[in-house]
């Protein structure tokens, strides 16, 4: 399990970031995961922001994939919020817990350990939560007041406050401080160590030294403010600050927070969803069969304790059914022979006694005999039930363990290949969408100032972005490269034609506000001024293996200079799926990862 974030994190990324957000509207949210949430934020000054807000993995902006469709929550949210704004953002006692509120005097709390909860709050009342407990000292249920995990703010202490806490605690130095002052393990060994105090000393040795340790939280607290990011990969953790107790270099140290933190968060937090699920799926089914196994003991006991005492309970069972006929019901509390009333079902006549500590459900129409009977039949289906489940579990972790044998390790995909892209001769990333969807994704998502928009002449053919820096443009090979790339995954290739031409515009020559009378559907775009035009470009595209982080990655891309020997593809009549076979035969990799790659329609391997 990967470390989660920490009080100080939230501390430094609100420090830097909470006036990003502050004054901004909520336009959408998205739920990108279980417990991922998209925020697409908008202010005057700042424009369009998107915040992720993970449960499970902490918060940062970042323009993430959201999914196409709505899911049932997202709607919900986006009910209860869209259009508020945010006047303040705040984090709540120094804790893992985060606090947005709305002009409409709603708050977004976001509890951001364990398990994490998303709650909204309506004049201090529990609106909305994602996951609705309670506890011994706070219920989140929907009505009642939130109360926040923690009542106290440890950054309010004053030196004397922190002596009094060491002094009152039997744990030892560092759990104190990670523990009671929310700082989390990893700050509370640094906070010591810079401080010059033994972690391991008990808290109450500690106390005389609340001076130092007061100054030292104080430093801290000013250097995570600053910004920066430093990650450890031994220790796999990001930090706002140096962590001198490691006694290493960081690995890597980010000038911006944010950056750091959607970096770690990619790299670092692996999903397997369907692992996941297998695992709760064993997990429900063994709890499953204990409650099972206590049912089926149940009715064991019950049946044998009436086959013991058949005759005593015909008589409690004659008794109790005069009653009935005389009154039309049993009154509770009241002792036959021992066997004290609980509970009476007139509509079944099912009594529930007890006798000594023992419950029986007896049925006033049977006899004992019966009633045991029926003790011993309920017990046999429990029995049944139990088998069942436990032959479900060696099913299912069978088949996971040859799902595990068979499939390869998937590797971590980038943004960009949920589109067709390709990296150009002279290092310029180039996207392009793959359905009309995507089409209109890719330039509201991706197109920005310095970018390059590229459109093949071609009816159905993909809007293709060039993504450039404000540094570096794209040279005349580049240009010739994106505009055949854009040729090839149009239909001019299931066409089986054998040439066509492209051209290139700035962003800003890019519309999807129509002339008077027309109608632009979804994907497509208008395009005024000047075309800046490739011709005669050839129907042909280049298949070659790329290493992204020590794994073989399959890249799909027009004619380069220098053309390495690489697989070589026209338009024809083999079916894809038979190309990606003899492709990934050719070039070791899986068929999978070839044939998302391929263009639409036949194709035909050049020898």
């Amino acid at each position: 399990m990967n470390p989660k974030p920490s009080s100080l994190d939230f501390y430094a990324f609100l420090h830097k970031y909470a006036g990003s957000i502050e004054g901004s509207f909520i336009k959408k949210v998205y739920q990108s995961a279980a417990s991922d949430f998209v925020f697409q934020l908008y202010g005057s000054g700042s424009g369009k922001n998107y915040l992720l807000v993970s449960l499970t993995k902490g918060m940062a902006f970042n323009d993430t994939e959201r999914p196409e469709e709505a899911t049932p929550l997202s709607m919900l949210l986006r009910k209860i919020l869209s259009e508020r704004r945010i006047v303040k953002v705040e984090q709540v006692n120094f804790d893992r817990v985060v606090k947005f509120t709305l002009h409409t005097g709603q708050e977004i709390i976001l509890e951001i350990f364990r398990d994490g909860n998303l709650i909204v709050t309506n004049q201090q009342r529990i609106e909305f939560a994602t996951d609705q407990r309670e506890w011994r000292n706070r219920k989140i249920l929907k009505g009642e007041q939130y109360i926040p995990p923690s009542l106290t703010d440890p950054l309010s202490y004053t030196p004397g406050d922190i002596s009094k806490l060491m002094d009152t605690s039997k744990a030892s130095a560092v759990q104190t401080l990670a523990t009671r002052m929310n700082l989390g393990g990893d700050v509370a060994e640094e906070l010591l160590f810079r401080a010059g105090i033994d972690k391991k000393i008990p808290s109450r040795e500690a106390s005389g030294s609340s001076e130092v340790i007061y100054t030292t939280l104080r430093a801290i607290l000013e250097e995570a403010a600053t910004g920066f990011a430093y990650y450890y990969e031994q220790q796999n953790l990001l930090s706002p600050i140096r962590m001198l107790h490691f006694e290493a270099q960081p690995s890597a140290i980010y000038n911006d927070l944010n950056a750091g933190i959607v970096e770690y968060v990619n790299s670092h937090f692996k999903e397997d969803a369907a692992e996941d699920q297998i695992a709760k799926r064993i997990e429900s089914m063994k709890k499953s069969i204990a409650e099972f196994q206590a049912k089926r003991d149940t009715y064991s006991e019950s049946g044998k304790f009436i086959m013991s005492r058949l005759a005593e309970i015909d008589s409690i069972i004659s008794q109790m059914s005069k009653s009935v006929r005389n009154s039309g019901s049993l009154e509770k509390g009241k002792s036959y022979a021992g066997y004290k009333v609980e509970n009476y079902d007139p509509s079944r006549k099912i009594v529930t006694v007890d006798h000594g500590g023992i419950r029986l459900n007896l049925d006033l129409n049977r006899t004992a005999g019966q009633n045991a009977a029926i003790m011993f039949e309920k017990s046999k289906e429990f029995k049944a039930k139990i088998e069942g489940a436990q032959r479900a579990i060696a099913d299912t972790s069978r088949v996971a363990a040859e799902k595990a044998a068979k499939v390869k390790k998937t590797r971590k995909k980038e943004w960009y290949e949920t589109y067709h892209w390709f990296i150009s001769s002279e290092g310029f990333l180039v996207i392009a969408g793959r359905d009309a969807k995507s089409n209109e994704r890719i330039v509201k998502r991706h197109l920005k100032d310095h970018d390059i928009y590229v459109h093949a002449e071609v009816y159905g053919a993909p809007s293709t972005v060039i993504k450039c820096d404000q540094e570096g443009q794209p040279g005349e090979q580049t240009l010739r490269e994106a505009c055949n790339f854009a040729v090839a995954f149009s239909r001019a290739w299931a066409a089986g034609l054998s040439s066509g031409s492209a051209y290139w515009v700035l962003p800003s020559q890019v519309s999807k506000t129509p002339e008077s009378g027309e109608f632009v559907t979804t994907g497509a775009w208008i395009v005024r001024g000047k075309r800046n035009y490739f011709f005669d470009l050839p129907m042909e595209l280049f298949i070659k293996v790329r290493e992204e982080k020590g794994t073989r990655v399959p890249m799909i891309h027009p004619r380069f200079p220098d053309q390495e020997k690489e697989v070589h593809i026209i338009p024809g009549d083999m079916k894809r799926q038979e190309v990606a076979a003899k492709i990934s035969e050719m070039l070791d990799l899986e068929r999978s990862e070839i044939e998302v790659i391929l263009p639409p329609g036949g194709s035909r391997i050049v020898d």
